[in-house]
């Protein structure tokens, strides 16, 4: 201690660190979110009840009780070791089988020791964790076995005839009843909001992995509805746009990998915040091209307007990164409008969300006709805009993989 009696300032933190270092014993860099947090709380259990069994055999051991003092002193030898076992081996499975049976079986042989419910002050209520620890982490088979144990042995207990051993200390009985009644339920709902918690934070963590890798739409679709994530979709009528940048292969030959992801960052950087502004949804990030889908999985009744709005606000926003002192590349841009079977493609393992037909083929071969810096509509998608749209015909044009000549028409501005 200092002068006027204030602790070391290393003395907390190296206790918290210690702690830390208890809780993640046994934790892999393989484990997923859920193992670890299943990891997590039963240690938090075996530390939290492992120092109160220490106490409990202390009391009986000093009012002359050292039968009933063995039996919290054994469960802390088991944890102890089961915890050792789990810090070489990393098997969760039987260090949760070592914690699972003390748990539900010492509390009652404690008890029986003691004299039965009155003189032991109804103990074997902490048995009663083991139950609620099992579903917690998810076991729901050893949930109901252990539950069935406990029902078990509450009615043997009794059955059992009184113990001819003298029992605690009057005092000591009406002490340890509230204490039991008290304290068993408090570490059970200390428990319950640790795991609430841990859970709550471990599908906060998902979801914002999710948001990161889906448009905030479809992000939330595949959260609210996970069947949405099924292989296959539905025809809707979407408008598609294709984006990719002209003349990449030119810039990326003269330059190192790193500079050259840190353009196509920068890029679409500005071209996905520009999507998502006008309601559409990116699904296919391939190289240095976007595609985006809109009218899908959110209806929207002007998808292609938004998505010619989206086009030319792509164009404007990286008119400084094409123009600037490094003189970067431009994006050339295809939109076009038609039903589109709208879902998830590819296999059990690996899924996309995408739109596939004719639309979407006619998207791509539009954007490989227009220029840099320019955008081409399909016949549909002018269709559909109204006046407030400048369009200049390019007559009819041949494109890959069709045999009749398609309209197209180039995107001036709005």
């Amino acid at each position: 201690m200092r002068r006027g009696g204030h602790p070391r300032q290393g003395s907390w933190p190296s206790i918290r660190g210690s702690l830390g270092r208890w809780l993640t014993i046994g934790s892999d860099a393989g484990d997923d979110e859920d193992t670890r947090l299943r990891k997590f709380l039963l240690l938090v259990a075996a530390l939290t009840i492992t120092p109160l069994a220490v106490v409990w055999g202390a009391i009986y051991w000093i009012v002359g009780l050292p039968a009933a003092a063995a039996i919290p002193w054994l469960y802390v030898v088991i944890s102890l070791v089961t915890l050792t076992a789990f810090r070489m081996t990393r098997d969760y499975d039987w260090f949760a089988i070592g914690q699972f049976i003390p748990y539900i079986t010492l509390p009652f042989v404690l008890m029986w020791t003691l004299g039965g419910f009155v003189p032991g002050s109804v103990v074997a209520i902490w048995a009663s964790v083991a139950p609620l620890i099992a579903l917690l982490l998810g076991h729901r088979r050893a949930a109901l076995l252990l539950g069935c144990a406990y029902a078990f042995l509450i009615v043997a207990s009794g059955l059992l005839p009184a113990s001819p051993a003298p029992g605690p200390p009057e005092w000591l009985q009406v002490v340890f009843f509230p204490l039991n009644l008290t304290m068993a339920p408090v570490v059970a709902w200390l428990l319950v909001r640790l795991f609430a918690g841990g859970r709550e934070g471990a599908l906060t963590t998902v979801r914002r992995t999710v948001r990161r890798y889906f448009s905030p739409d479809l992000a939330e679709l595949l959260l609210r509805d996970p069947h949405r994530a099924e292989l296959g979709g539905e025809v809707a009528a979407v408008t598609i746009l294709f984006a990719d940048l002209g003349s990449y292969s030119t810039y990326a030959e003269k330059r190192s990998p790193a500079e050259v992801v840190a353009m196509l960052n920068e890029y679409f950087g500005i071209a996905l915040p520009a999507i998502h502004e006008f309601g559409g949804t990116p699904v296919q990030l391939a190289g240095d091209a976007v595609m985006a889908v809109f009218g899908a999985p959110k209806l929207e009744p002007h998808h292609a307007s938004r998505a010619c709005r989206a086009a030319l606000a792509i164009l404007e926003r990286t008119e400084p990164l094409a123009t600037g002192p490094r003189a970067g590349p431009r994006f050339h841009i295809g939109v076009n409008s038609g039903p589109a079977l709208v879902g998830n493609i590819g296999s059990d393992e690996y899924r996309n969300f995408t739109a596939i037909g004719d639309t979407t083929n006619l998207a791509a071969r539009l954007q490989g006709i227009a220029e840099p810096g320019a955008v081409v509509i399909g016949p549909a998608t002018a269709a559909d805009l109204d006046d407030r749209f400048k369009l200049s015909s390019l007559g009819p044009v041949h494109v890959k993989g069709r045999v009749e000549p398609t309209e197209a028409f180039v995107l001036l501005g709005a």
